[in-house]
């Protein structure tokens, strides 16, 4: 595994932290059941983006074992692709 620099490491988390303030903007936006579906889908992918990023550059593993990098990132893809799942059925019923 390569080290990242101090400066790498200070540009992701400037990125993660926008991603943050982002997906505060885009939570006032979701708070209600009838938001659209874009906006939940969107804070999705934000929180997925930024798992990528804390596995690839915080833990190490840009450089690592391919597995273990595929597995991490899956981990929150399958929550997030689920959580749209829920957000897609209850924009259907609502409605429906």
């Amino acid at each position: 595994m390569t080290e990242r620099t101090p400066r790498q490491l200070t540009k992701t988390w400037i990125i993660l932290v926008l991603m943050v303030l982002a997906g505060l903007l885009l939570s006032l936006k979701v708070q209600s059941p009838a938001a659209p579906l874009v906006l939940t889908l969107a804070l999705l992918m934000l929180a997925v983006l930024k798992a990528r990023l804390v596995v690839l550059d915080f833990l190490g593993l840009r450089s690592g074992p391919r597995v273990l990098r595929i597995g991490l990132i899956a981990w929150p893809l399958f929550f997030a692709l689920a959580a749209a799942a829920k957000a897609l059925i209850a924009a259907v019923s609502l409605s429906g």
